[in-house]
């Protein structure tokens, strides 16, 4: 029986008295794709920046491939497994965080070099076939100012790539882009997704959760309230929240 490859109990988050995640569970199985859902201010972001230690969880325990964190855990053992999951799970943002200094090229090598210790030319062979994977070896040498906002996207998709990661976390990676770039990411993101790359997507790209997902959550008030496959998701939904959400978006 294969073990999942992302383990959540009991993921709790606060800040100060606003209580955002309330207690979840989650397992994902490797090369699965989750779509989570949702109103806006559910928690569906912070969850998924819990899941890297973006923002540390208030309670529960994470596991990411074989790597286990108790939240309560701290100090430099807490910190090195912190550092192993970064490097297992791959995180591409709404806003790109591109390095504004560096090419598209730099952009993508810096982490192998300076986290991976990956000398120049091996990472700049890696940066150049993911550069080409998303469809932008013509733009190794621009900056990002000289990119659209899908350019942008792609290379950041490349950068986390780069790492090598066994899982990827996309949270809401198409709603700073103009309506006419958001192919060009979702298409990327479809091919990750063929290739066999665990997935958990934060995203209001409905197509993209009816035709890529294996599961589709919905999220709001900081839980769970639905999941399935998209075709029950979307066309028999259990739950009256979920029949709402749904005529609000279709």
């Amino acid at each position: 029986m294969t073990e999942p490859i992302i383990k959540v109990r009991g993921l709790h988050k606060y800040f100060g008295p606003l209580h955002v995640i309330h207690g979840v569970d989650l397992d994902v199985m490797p090369a699965e794709v989750v779509v989570i859902v949702g109103p806006s201010g559910g928690g569906k972001s912070t969850f998924l920046r819990c899941l890297n230690f973006l923002e540390e969880p208030s309670a529960g325990t994470i596991e990411i491939d074989h790597v286990e964190i108790g939240v309560r855990d701290t100090g430099a053992k807490h910190r090195q497994l912190i550092r192993e999951i970064r490097q297992k799970a791959g995180m591409v943002f709404q806003q790109f965080n591109l390095f504004p200094h560096m090419t598209a090229m730099e952009n993508v090598i810096e982490a192998p070099l300076t986290v991976k210790k990956l000398d120049r030319p091996a990472a700049t062979a890696k940066a150049e076939k993911l550069l080409s994977w998303v469809g932008l070896s013509h733009k190794r040498d621009e900056y990002p100012s000289r990119l659209s906002g899908g350019q942008q996207q792609r290379v950041a998709i490349a950068r986390a790539l780069a790492m090598e990661p066994k899982i990827m976390l996309f949270d809401e990676p198409t709603s700073a882009l103009d309506p006419e770039l958001i192919g060009e990411v979702v298409e990327v993101m479809e091919r990750l997704a063929h290739e066999g790359m665990t997935m958990l997507v934060v995203t209001h790209e409905i197509h993209f959760a009816r035709d890529v997902a294996d599961r589709v959550i919905l999220m709001a008030d900081g839980g769970w309230v639905e999941m399935g496959p998209p075709g029950q998701f979307f066309t028999e939904p259990k739950e009256e929240r979920t029949r709402q959400f749904l005529a609000h978006i279709l």
